[in-house]
């Protein structure tokens, strides 16, 4: 078996393109999940009663929703919501 490499050289200002918004979206996630992460957390310590409640109920609630249901909401009902 032969691998033709010839049709990848025509795509790869494609690659590139997608490699350099993958580490634009990685990058702008990290960021974002570190001072968001922060804030939770800052407010889970907090002596403000009701501030650090909520903060316990929303990392609880997101701690018990499986990943893949999370993906299936989104894969699925991100598109419903955009047509409506």
């Amino acid at each position: 078996m032969q691998l033709d490499f010839g049709s990848l050289s025509g795509a790869l200002p494609y690659l590139w393109q997608g490699f350099r918004y993958t580490v634009q979206l990685t990058t702008i996630s990290v960021f974002g999940g570190l001072f968001f992460g922060t804030l939770l957390a800052m407010a889970r310590l907090s002596s403000i009663r009701p501030l650090s409640l909520a903060a316990s109920g929303y990392v609880n609630l997101m701690r018990s929703i499986p990943l893949v249901l999370v993906i299936f909401w989104f894969f699925f009902l991100v598109p419903l919501m955009a047509q409506g």
